[in-house]
């Protein structure tokens, strides 16, 4: 949680389990029957691999993957071709093996250029970069970002194009370029200003707070970062709130004001308990027990 950057991610690594959502028999019933359409037994396979057990049993979304992929070449259908080959770099990248998780992307990839659907194409540079980030390969993260980005733009698909700005930004950001970040940082805020995303609104404040505090300019940090909560407040966004309690305290403990930073810690330690967030109140508590350590309140 501390000074965490929100990073919109193409593909959510960090995911739940299983969703409440998917209702595993009825898609088992679609892709068993051959007399649906194939791209109707192709999306229920897919939906079963991704959402039924990508993030929480890889290993399983993969096979499934693969029966997608081979379905998918029987019947001649490249659009899920290249889908079941990135779904398997998904699997891959989940469990931290990212050169197969490159291997499959970059086959998806060719299969997208091959015919021609650039917003499939910009995707796959989004993950291709993504696993370069994770892997600290940040100059060609920058590259394949850069590349989605160009599309994004050229096809006006604004969302995507901030999701871009935004992972541009992070990489800036571990870089130590905090001036590059900003930049990237703010474009994004200005298009989720035009599609009045409150939720947007808010990470892209937290992230610049985060930039401003590593400079030192605690002032411009907790006015972001003020922004950033009062906007989670009005969405109802708990979690993101306790983010924000906990940057806050963050800025008043590096600045000397124990009082003030005890008191957002409690702040964020309290909705943490109240959602069970046992890795939150870890961190809250962690801080408190800081600040006490320094005042030799032992």
């Amino acid at each position: 949680m501390k000074n965490r950057i929100y990073i919109l991610t193409l593909v959510l690594l960090l995911a739940p389990g299983l969703s409440p959502a998917v209702n595993l028999d009825s898609l088992w019933g679609v892709w068993n029957d051959k007399t649906q359409a194939d791209t109707n037994r192709l999306k229920a396979m897919n939906k079963i691999a991704w959402d039924g057990y990508l993030f929480s049993q890889p290993d399983s979304a993969l096979y499934f993957a693969e029966l997608q992929y081979k379905f998918a070449r029987i019947v001649g259908n490249k659009k899920w071709m290249a889908n079941a080959y990135n779904l398997q770099g998904v699997s891959f990248a989940i469990r931290g093996n990212y050169g197969q998780a490159l291997l499959y992307y970059n086959q998806s990839l060719n299969i997208r250029e091959e015919i021609g659907d650039n917003f499939e194409i910009a995707k796959s540079y989004g993950n291709i970069g993504s696993a370069y980030r994770d892997q600290g390969n940040y100059g060609q993260a920058l590259s394949y970002y850069s590349k989605s980005l160009k599309i994004f733009e050229e096809i006006s698909n604004k969302r995507r194009l901030a999701d871009s700005y935004i992972k541009i930004g992070a990489i800036y950001s571990i870089q130590g370029n905090h001036e590059q970040a900003l930049a990237h940082y703010g474009k994004c805020l200005k298009i989720f200003e035009e599609l009045d995303d409150k939720k947007g609104l808010a990470d892209s404040y937290n992230n610049i707070g985060n930039i401003y505090k590593n400079q030192g300019n605690y002032k411009q940090a907790l006015e972001d970062h003020s922004k950033s909560l009062k906007l989670k407040e009005e969405i109802g966004d708990v979690n993101g709130m306790a983010d924000s309690y906990n940057n806050i305290g963050i800025i008043y403990q590096e600045q000397g004001n124990y009082k003030e930073a005890l008191q957002y810690f409690q702040k964020c330690l309290e909705i943490t308990e109240e959602i069970g967030d046992k890795r939150g109140m870890a961190i809250s508590l962690g801080n408190t027990g800081s600040i006490y350590t320094t005042q030799g309140n032992y």
